[in-house]
């Protein structure tokens, strides 16, 4: 019985090794951007993830979504009990990392996007270790169609919030071209 419950341990943990994919560049002329939450804080709470007027996806917990998309200008934004925004500028063939920061709010967890650049080595070492432990978070196309029709009136109320803080002059984040990510080699 004891050797039966250790294989089956060993098989769980392979096979959960096996299915953690690691940083993976994006298909030819696209970019990569990965949503990185390193704290545990406020684990239960989802948070979902915007490139402008659409659902990209969402999770919970120390976790991380994979999204390629076209190179160029996007607005992201993270939704939960307030919305954060961030702006970037992406090139073609390049890996960048978005740090996912949550933190107390009033009924539930607030959630905060910070650019990530690469000469953070505390940060992306974090990172690295999320992202290779864990498979992403994904939502089929017939689930983003899903949620997307369930959210159209909550998009365009945190596109309009993004307006309303430009205009009040708030600082908005940035993620330029150069703060990619390069894969060490070994």
């Amino acid at each position: 019985m004891k050797k039966i419950t250790l294989v089956f341990i060993g098989l769980c943990c392979l096979f959960s090794f096996s299915q953690s994919q690691g940083i993976t560049g994006p298909s030819e002329g696209k970019a990569v951007v990965y949503f990185v939450r390193v704290s545990q804080l406020g684990s239960i709470v989802n948070f979902e993830f915007f490139d402008s007027s659409k659902l990209i996806g969402k999770f919970n917990g120390q976790n991380y979504l994979r999204y390629e998309c076209a190179p160029g200008e996007h607005l992201f934004w993270a939704r939960s009990e307030n919305r954060d925004f961030i702006t970037a500028g992406l090139e073609a063939g390049k890996i960048y990392f978005i740090e996912v920061v949550p933190s107390m709010g009033f009924g539930q967890a607030v959630v905060y996007l910070k650019p990530v650049d690469p000469k953070e080595s505390d940060r992306i070492e974090k990172i690295e270790k999320v992202v290779n432990k864990r498979t992403p978070q994904t939502l089929s196309d017939a689930e983003l169609e899903k949620q997307n029709e369930k959210l159209k009136d909550a998009i365009p109320r945190g596109l309009q919030k993004y307006k309303d803080d430009l205009a009040d002059g708030k600082k908005i984040k940035r993620l330029e071209k150069n703060m990619f990510y390069e894969k060490k080699s070994n």
